[in-house]
């Protein structure tokens, strides 16, 4: 008999097995210990056990669903960081289960919409949100590039490239009230990093017209350049300092901005194959509320009502 518990009820060993056996058959292959899951799974993706849940088969793990809150395109948000079961338990209605679980407790958050990733060519498993009412806001797509050894010719004298702090580029996100910026690129999944290069190009006048922030692995998590400044080369010479800074040749980047992606291609990065639907779904105020009390029994049977689905994104 399948039941369900929240995260917060059983043991990290429990929710990793449930990860690594959803995962067991996936098309990209995760290689990860349970330590550096916790770290990151529960660490930038943002994610709660209480916001989480577990599907046991007595006393064997076999699905997972793990949800975070924040405020996010200016709505508070729970995002679905993973879906996923164990592939013998598939087409039982398990990740239906776990999606009602997950949306019942956004709901008694007061989460105002839910999100999640989920890469483009799993059909049956966009087909699933689908049916849940997921609807696709965006395409994210990856790119990498090798920069140049040598740095480019400096756009102008009139200009200097400075460190700046985190909190400078957390406020000035803050006034980008249009702007969508992904889950994973945004500026509470590395607010709590010591190791992110910060850097902004100034003006003689001291005023900022571009930043960037870079992982220590090249990931480039923010890159903005004052539209009246754009075409003059400060996109791609804070993209070299920062890659300098932090002693990396080759840089990552993924976007669903049309602009960006126009200047990255101009850099000479390479698009990668894989690509993701970033799908939402609103909670309207009228959604009825289920108090957090009422979600989980001490045993929740599970439903009759079945998908024919992978049941399992990323």
């Amino acid at each position: 008999m399948v039941t369900y518990k929240r995260c917060t009820d059983v043991g990290m060993e429990h929710i990793f097995q449930a990860f690594s056996l959803g995962f067991s058959d996936y098309s990209i292959r995760l290689t990860t210990d349970q330590d550096d899951f916790a770290a990151r799974f529960f660490g930038p993706e943002g994610n709660t056990r209480n916001h989480s849940f577990l599907a046991m088969d007595e006393d064997q793990p076999i699905g997972l669903i793990l949800g975070g809150v924040r405020q996010f395109d200016g709505y508070k948000t729970m995002r679905c960081g993973t879906l996923c079961i164990a592939p013998a338990y598939r087409g039982q209605g398990i990740s239906n289960k776990l999606l009602e679980l997950h949306k019942q407790t956004a709901v008694s958050a007061d989460c105002q919409q839910l999100w999640l990733e989920v890469i483009k060519d799993n059909h049956r498993a966009v087909k699933l949100y689908e049916k849940h009412g997921y609807q696709t806001r965006y395409t994210l797509k990856y790119y990498n590039g090798t920069l140049p050894s040598a740095p480019p010719d400096a756009p102008s004298t009139l200009y200097t490239i400075k460190g700046i702090t985190f909190e400078e580029v957390e406020a000035f996100r803050k006034t980008l009230t249009d702007c969508h910026i992904h889950w994973q690129c945004d500026t509470p999944y590395y607010a709590a990093s010591t190791q992110e290069a910060f850097l902004g190009i100034c003006d003689v006048n001291q005023a900022c017209l571009g930043m960037v922030a870079m992982s220590p692995q090249g990931k480039v998590n923010f890159l903005w350049v004052d539209p009246k400044h754009r075409n003059q080369g400060l996109g791609r010479a804070l993209l070299h300092r920062a890659a300098e800074t932090q002693k990396v040749e080759k840089v990552y980047i993924s976007l669903d901005n049309d602009s960006l992606e126009r200047f990255i291609q101009k850099m000479g990065f390479v698009k990668g194959s894989l690509e993701q639907y970033e799908m939402g779904m609103p909670l309207y105020p009228c959604t009825p509320v289920i108090s957090e009390d009422d979600l989980i029994s001490p045993t929740v049977q599970l439903l009759t009502k079945t998908f024919s689905s992978p049941e399992r994104s990323s």
